[in-house]
Parts: C-alpha cells; structure tokens; sequence
C-alpha cells in the first residue's frame, strides 16, 4: 500500500537534529524538564530496539524520544541537508502519524514503541552502485558550485523500516577511506529523497568493522 501525503511529507520526517547524548533531546523536540526520556533505550522493553548493524554502528545511533526513536549521527559526526547549516536526524514517525496516547496507557512509551522494526545493512555493488552513485552526481550538479569530493570507495545502504505504515528508508551513504562524506535517504524507491552532508570531528572512532560486510541487494 502506498502512502503519497507521507512520501511528499519526506523532509518532514527528516528532522533538524544535532548529535550526542548532549543533544539527543534536540534531535526529538522540545521536552518540558519533568518529562523523563530514555534518549539512549536504556530502559526500552526487550526487543523493541534495534541493534544498529555493522558497519553503521560506527556512524549512526538510535535513540528513543518523546515521540519515537530516531536515527541519528554518533558524537562527533553531524548531518546537514546538503548546502545548510540545518541538522537532520531520520524518525519511525511519519508525518501526520500519532504517537499514541499515554491516557490510554500509563505505561505506554513513544520511544519506545514507535520504532523501527528492523534495521538492514549491506553493501552496494555493481550495476546499483553505479546508479547510486550517479544519483549523488545528479544531486551534487544542482549546486552552483558543485564541491570536490574525495574518491568513493564503498557505499553502504542502511534500509530502515518503521512499525508505522511499513514505511521504508533507503539510505545511502557513501565512503571515502573509512569516513563516510554524503548521504540520500530515499523513500518510495528514491522517488522522494533527501540529500545530506557528512560531517566528521578529527575525534570520532573512524575505525572500520571488525569483518567486512559481505555485498548484498536490499529492497529499494
């Protein structure tokens, strides 16, 4: 089943957001100081969080807030819409979506239960890869000046599934070395896309995975 209003509605779910425990509470919304959230899923029921799958590990974080769990850079990495200073970070809440009402529930948790239900990573290879990666040069030549980037040596999908319509994201980030530069989430087979910017602090662990992903075709 399709859901156009929500694929049209993509930047609203990629929210502005900032990185780190410091900052998760931006990355969800505004909290008044007595609302207690688990930005961390500590506390989170067993099997209603995701483990963040090699190698995104190294780069993405999930963390649960007042309205549900979100995808968001690990401390000392940011994401930008591409050309922006704006943060972004991705939620399990689509746009126009409820939450659900703790009224009904006292012990009913957002965070908690709006999730992703599954998490997916693979490597992009072949054919893909090359269509992939022109979509990033398509992107990149809307630009004015179109920056220099380094050389792509791998890119690696992340597909993301929310409990909330089966609402799937693709994305797409693409490394140079170990550090990933650029990224497109992508909804509705890239229909809808949004194009964002990587940016690393010198002290972020940039070390690769412990095994290397093995290739793999995810749905797009």
């Amino acid at each position: 089943m399709r859901f156009p209003v929500l694929l049209s509605m993509l930047l609203a779910v990629l929210v502005m957001a900032t990185t780190g425990r410091a900052h998760a509470e931006a990355a969800i919304g505004d909290f008044s100081a007595d609302t207690p959230i688990d930005f961390l899923c500590e506390h989170a029921p067993k099997g209603s969080v995701e483990p963040v799958p090699p190698p995104f590990n190294f780069w993405v974080v999930l963390v649960c807030g007042k309205q549900s769990q979100a995808l968001v850079p690990v401390e000392g990495m940011k994401w930008f819409a591409h050309g922006t200073d704006e943060p972004i970070s991705i939620l399990a809440l689509p746009p126009g979506a409820s939450a659900g009402s703790t009224a009904e529930d006292e012990n009913y948790v957002p965070g908690y239960r709006v999730r992703f239900k599954s998490l997916f990573a693979a490597e992009v290879t072949g054919n893909k890869r090359q269509r992939i990666e022109t979509m990033l040069h398509e992107h990149l030549a809307r630009d004015a000046s179109p920056p220099q980037l380094p050389r792509i040596d791998h890119v690696f999908q992340l597909d993301a599934v929310s409990i909330i319509y089966d609402m799937r994201y693709n994305i797409y980030f693409y490394i140079s070395g170990l550090t990933p530069v650029e990224a497109i989430a992508c909804v509705d087979e890239c229909k809808q896309t949004m194009f964002f910017d990587i940016v690393t602090d010198e002290t972020t662990d940039k070390s690769p995975p412990a095994s290397p992903l093995p290739p793999g075709q995810t749905d797009q």
